[in-house]
């Protein structure tokens, strides 16, 4: 594949192969093509690294994947594969290592050229050989499409993070450049891309309210929230290699679904207001639509001739706008997948696309410096906005209809709807990559190539703080807080050593000012007798005539003049110089005598208390987390046992509608193999019911813990006004 180079964009280039880990897509699509079978592909796998325990003899789990049929049948805990879906596929989970028991045992991962092979084995409907027919792939479990009336603002409160993990997926040693930042439109919510994982913060308070992991599919370039802020959607993925979408339910951090199998990343993604459809695009110039009921592919329109940059449904759900690296933009009807309209006028490539609220209008920004907004009657520039000198990295509408930018220039500006400049914002970091406002359009939030995030007041441009993209694990701010207390609790009513010594740096500093002080006053004065003498001599040499060698007496005076004056403003420097380091001396002992020890320990104690609570939300989250997953796996049983009892019955309509005696054989054959399975998938079911139960009594344990530890870390004040 050949790709386009610009001066102007060498820079953009370089931060996405730093990010997304740049690479050539040709050898991908090649592969992608390939029919993967389980004789051909899988089956030397299944030798080289879990025949050992997965064999007829041992059958560790009840489950031999040494023989097609023996992997179909899957093992005591349910079906190990699932046609068309990795996720729901326990023998992929294992082998990525992201479920117990992890394949193979004890051992890293395997490489991802050998992972590929069971991913598109899956997604190609496990074959058995080259001439076998596809099993259908098995549909989701879960429907987010919503009705009419429930699009837009939700009914009752706005959905916020309940009890979510705040435990960090990855923490790394230097910040990394923040690429995606998003606002929920109903609640006081930012979401940033951190690395491998999204951080979610109250806009309000800045508090991390909870960390979804992004760890199995990479890194998140794209962060989105539906219309009615309950989801939260992610894309990206590992450049070269793979993209997905991910979507969260944001009040409980539950993993819903995963959309799309790109052999790169996804650059921009995005939910529609119904919820029915997922749109991405990326680095294959191609813009995909898929069905969020189904997971299946519903349109791919090739219109971009370049990556695919930006992407965004319009709030009322009947636009779909898409922008690439060369400049350009296309709407689309995302019901039939059909170009409505074709945006021409940016001279290089689109950095962001966002809808006003009304759908009426939708702005982009480009690498040529410029924002434009586009009416979509008819497709034409209403406002050019020369925003940001060398590049417009990003814009975003608020649901009031102001916008807010950044760029190369280093700025981060707001503009009201006519695209006048509001207010201008400093950033304290490097290059501004992303900026949006908050709910009410109070508060700006921007990120930069360094990775920092700070948030801003439009009323009056200050800075409110900063958001940390990349917390420290748990246990670490715990041994942090710990050290901190124990280091309190020893000073206890002692001395302090601090203080004392500021102490004595005041006596100094009010000696050295009183001696600088005196010393001025002798300079003074011995400035004043030569300013004397000089005037005696003056008089004397006015005399007529003049007394002999009265000159020669004027030149010695004039400079002993001279040196008390010099000597006299050095002096009263000095004494400027000694108030200014008295003053600094006593606003020192000041602020330390104003230090109230019980209230600072008392606060390290409550922040101890709180980071332990958050560890054991943590915990609870973990085991909510692997609960869920296995009431998921027992609704898919279900659903299997349903279609295997339906098959049952059609087999034995067949046994007694046929009376040609190869036919009945053939039939009860087949009737004898479901009976097999159906004994299988119903000892399976019962032993999930088991492994729910016991998951479902630890649920109860670390929930008992974690609010045991929840209210011992509550504020007194705030437990008395709620009792």
């Amino acid at each position: 594949m050949r790709v386009k180079y610009s001066g102007h964009l060498t820079f953009r280039l370089a931060m996405l192969r730093a990010l997304l880990g740049f690479a050539v897509l040709g050898t991908f699509c090649a592969s992608a093509q390939e029919k993967i079978t389980y004789q051909d592909h899988v089956l030397p796998l299944i030798e080289n690294h879990c025949a050992k325990c997965h064999n007829p003899d041992k059958k560790k789990g009840d489950l031999d994947l040494t023989s097609y049929n023996g992997t179909m049948k899957g093992g005591g805990s349910g079906p190990a594969v699932v046609s068309g879906n990795p996720d729901s596929s326990k023998l992929w989970r294992s082998v990525m290592q992201v479920e117990d028991p992890t394949m193979p045992p004890n051992k890293s991962r395997l490489p991802d050229k050998e992972l590929d092979v069971f991913k598109k084995w899956i997604l190609g409907g496990l074959l058995e050989t080259s001439g076998s027919k596809a099993i259908a792939a098995s549909k989701s479990t879960v429907d987010l499409t919503l009705k009419a009336g429930a699009i837009g603002k939700p009914e009752g409160p706005p959905p916020m993070p309940k009890d979510l993990s705040v435990e960090p997926v990855v923490h790394t040693t230097h910040l990394n450049p923040v690429t995606a930042l998003a606002t929920s439109p109903w609640a006081p919510l930012f979401a940033i891309a951190g690395q491998k994982q999204i951080l979610v913060y109250d806009s309000d308070k800045l508090d991390l309210l909870g960390i979804l992991p992004f760890s199995v599919e990479g890194q998140p370039a794209d962060l989105k929230f539906s219309r009615n802020g309950k989801l939260l959607l992610a894309g990206g993925g590992r450049g070269g290699k793979s993209g997905r979408v991910l979507v969260w339910e944001i009040t409980t951090g539950e993993r819903l679904m995963t959309i799309g199998e790109e052999y790169d990343t996804v650059l921009a993604a995005d939910i529609s207001p119904d919820q029915g459809k997922v749109a991405l695009g990326g680095p294959t110039r191609l813009v995909k639509i898929y069905s969020t009921k189904s997971g299946e592919m519903l349109h791919k329109m090739k219109k971009h001739t370049d990556w695919v940059t930006a992407l965004a449904f319009s709030p009322n759900g009947e636009m779909l706008a898409t922008a690439d690296r060369n400049g350009g933009i296309v709407v689309w009807d995302p019901e039939n997948g059909q170009e409505v309209l074709n945006l021409t006028g940016h001279k290089s490539g689109i950095t962001a696309l966002s809808w006003r609220a009304d759908s009426k209008f939708i702005a982009s920004s480009s690498e040529d410096g410029t924002v434009k907004v586009w009416e979509t009657q008819d497709g034409k520039a209403i406002k050019t906005i020369n925003a940001h000198t060398g590049g417009a990295l990003w814009v975003s509408y608020s649901q009031d209809g102001k916008l807010v930018s950044c760029g190369r220039d280093n700025s981060v500006t707001a503009w009201d709807g006519n695209g006048t400049k509001v207010k201008s914002f400093t950033f304290p970091g490097e290059i501004a990559l992303r900026a949006v406002f908050n709910l009410d359009a109070t508060r700006v939030a921007a990120t930069d190539f360094a990775g920092h995030v700070a948030v801003w007041s439009v009323k009056d441009g200050k800075q409110l703080g900063e958001l940390d993209p990349n917390p420290l694990p748990l246990a670490e701010q715990i041994s942090l807080a710990e050290k901190k207390v124990t280091e309190l609790q020893s000073k206890g009513d002692k001395p302090d050593p601090e203080a004392a010594a500021a102490e004595a740096a005041l006596a100094k500093a009010t000696a050295a000012l009183d001696a600088s002080k005196k010393a001025a006053d002798e300079a003074k004065a011995a400035q004043t007798a030569r300013e004397a003498e000089v005037a005696k001599l003056k008089a004397a040499a006015a005399a007529i005539p003049p007394p002999a060698g009265i000159m020669d007496k004027m030149v010695p005076a004039r400079e002993a003049r001279l040196k008390a004056r010099t000597a006299s403003t050095n002096a009263l420097q000095l004494v400027q110089t000694r108030t200014k380091e008295l003053a600094q001396a006593k606003a020192k002992v000041e602020k330390l005598n104003a230090v109230d020890k019980t209230k600072l320990l008392a606060e390290a104690q409550a922040q101890l208390k709180k980071l332990k609570a958050a560890q054991a939300q943590a915990s609870l989250f973990k085991v909510r987390e692997s609960l869920t997953a296995k009431k998921r796996e027992r609704e898919r049983m279900l659903a299997l046992l349903s279609e295997k009892e339906e098959a049952l019955k059609t087999e034995n309509k067949n046994l007694a509608s046929n009376s040609d005696s190869a036919t009945k054989t053939k039939a009860k054959e087949e009737l004898k193999k479901l009976s097999g399975e159906m004994k299988d998938v119903q000892a399976a079911m019962k032993k999930l019911e088991r492994e729910i139960a016991s998951e479902q009594s630890r649920y109860e344990k670390v929930a008992a813990e974690y609010e045991r530890v929840k209210t011992a870390s509550a504020d007194p004040a705030a437990q008395q006004s709620k009792s």
